[in-house]
């Protein structure tokens, strides 16, 4: 792909306003839009985010000898700005959909050219993409997938800070895998990416609804539900199909945003057993979910179960280590409601006993801290408290928190029914291992599949799974 563009092709289907300079025979090289990596010659676009607007940078972008500057109409940093003549400064109504437009067209609008299957909701998004995924494989289709977990096309994974990540990292991506023969890209679909423009101009081949709790709502999230039902819902007017679960809360909202759309519903009284290698009955209505799909696109009954029961999904209810004493699962479980279905489904194998690990993330709603405690606080036999993602928090702090719902059921140091304190992660883990009982389940909980633990602002190599597995070598324990 010639990197070369035209900026006047680049900006073509943009409405902007030009503040300085002159958009005749200018060539770009590159785009960006973070400022500590922005470069001479490049065409950055200032964003305003929820902790830091970029604009606030635009001297030292200038003195780096950015080519061309995309501003926002009225920020009150580009009013303060001097620009040089020679230098090309766009002013856009919204500068997140200007990004959008602009990453389109500099990879040539990857996204017209692939199915693009997109799944939204509150739980069950990731598991639902890999199923999804697995169909579409097992029926012969290239497939690439995009979410949580990262990003998976041929032998490649890349991990991702988000969800869905920013538009331009999507249309980056979607030029490699068309370039490696990808028909369908299966992608989970955040409301934030939906509220913040990251999928602005696409056209989903199918738009597939999970569920919906009053979740993702705080200072950096969403400002009340309804922001976040409505930022979900948009996925919508983006789409030509959708395949959406009745089963949800505010299913009638769901259904008149589908009012444009080819849509078809899952039931539960048509709801199918299937025979999965991950446990759970919400995971019984994810596969539901990706068969209705499957039957959408034309896939056999016996490819679609085959692909179903192939599926295994990182940091879900992932079985780590077991031997005839005990077992470690990590689960991505963060919250009350992903946290009950994981503990009830590990309570259905009758253990002799439940022993948790979690902490909570720093920054985030305290509510979840709350139903935290309060669901460990019954459903766990014995808690250990600790670190998860504490970012600009104190993790005492974070656990503080915890324990004003968990100190309800459990005795502080309470080592047979009770919690302990451990800030520590790793060794909070190893504790958990190294003491436990004959007939022990030990869910370690909240990061899955993460790679990294954010903490003081820096991120640092974590990974649950290989956490326990090193701990298992170091203490000699046979599977």
């Amino acid at each position: 792909m010639n990197t070369i563009k035209s900026l006047e092709k680049l900006i073509s289907n943009l409405e902007y306003s030009v503040l300085s300079g002159n958009i005749k025979e200018v060539s770009i090289n590159s785009l960006c839009y973070n400022s500590e990596i922005a470069n001479k010659n490049d065409l950055f676009i200032c964003l305003n985010g929820s902790r830091f607007d970029s604009h606030s940078k635009i001297s030292e972008l200038i003195s780096k000898g950015v080519k061309v500057l995309v501003v926002e109409d009225g920020n009150e940093y580009v009013k303060k700005s001097q620009f040089d003549d020679n230098m090309v400064v766009l002013s856009v109504k919204n500068t997140r959909i200007a990004l959008a437009v602009i990453s389109n067209n500099y990879f040539d609008n990857p996204s017209k050219k692939l199915k693009i299957v997109g799944v939204t909701g509150t739980k069950g998004k990731t598991t639902t993409t890999f199923m999804i995924k697995s169909i579409l494989s097992c029926a012969g289709f290239k497939v690439g997938m995009i979410g949580t977990v990262g990003i998976f096309y041929g032998d490649e994974h890349i991990y991702t800070d988000n969800t869905t990540p920013e538009s331009y990292i999507l249309h980056e991506y979607f030029a490699k895998m068309l370039d490696m023969g990808i028909e369908y890209v299966v992608m989970e679909v955040s409301s934030q990416s939906l509220k913040y423009h990251r999928l602005y101009g696409f056209n989903f081949e199918y738009a597939v609804w999970t569920n919906i709790f009053p979740e993702h709502i705080g200072e950096y999230e969403h400002t009340d539900y309804t922001d976040y039902l409505n930022s979900k819902l948009k996925i919508f007017t983006m789409c030509k199909n959708a395949i959406v679960n009745q089963d949800s809360a505010n299913y009638n909202e769901v259904i008149n945003a589908c009012k444009n759309n080819n849509v078809k519903v899952y039931e539960k009284k048509e709801r199918i057993r299937f025979d999965l290698q991950i446990p759970g009955e919400y995971n019984i209505d994810n596969a539901n979910l990706a068969y209705t799909f499957g039957k959408a696109v034309g896939i056999d009954d016996s490819t679609i179960r085959t692909a179903l029961y192939e599926t295994i999904v990182p940091g879900r209810c992932e079985t780590v280590f077991k031997n005839d004493e005990f077992k470690v699962i990590v689960d991505f479980s963060y919250e009350n409601n992903g946290a009950l279905k994981f503990l009830n489904t590990i309570k259905e194998e009758n253990p002799k006993r439940i022993v948790t690990v979690y902490g909570c993330g720093g920054n985030r709603s305290k509510d979840r801290r709350y139903g935290m405690g309060e669901v460990t606080g019954k459903l766990a036999d014995f808690v250990i408290l600790t670190a998860d993602n504490s970012r600009f928090e104190k993790t005492i702090d974070i656990i503080a928190d915890i324990e004003t719902t968990l100190t309800k059921y459990k005795r502080k140091d309470d080592l047979d029914n009770g919690y302990v304190i451990i800030e520590d992660r790793y060794d909070a883990i190893k504790y958990a291992i190294k003491n436990h009982k004959n007939g022990d389940v030990i869910c370690v909980m909240g990061k899955g599949h993460e790679p990294l633990m954010e903490m003081n602002g820096k991120k640092v190599e974590f990974l649950d799974r290989k956490v326990v597995l090193d701990i298992i070598c170091e203490l000699k324990y046979n599977v």
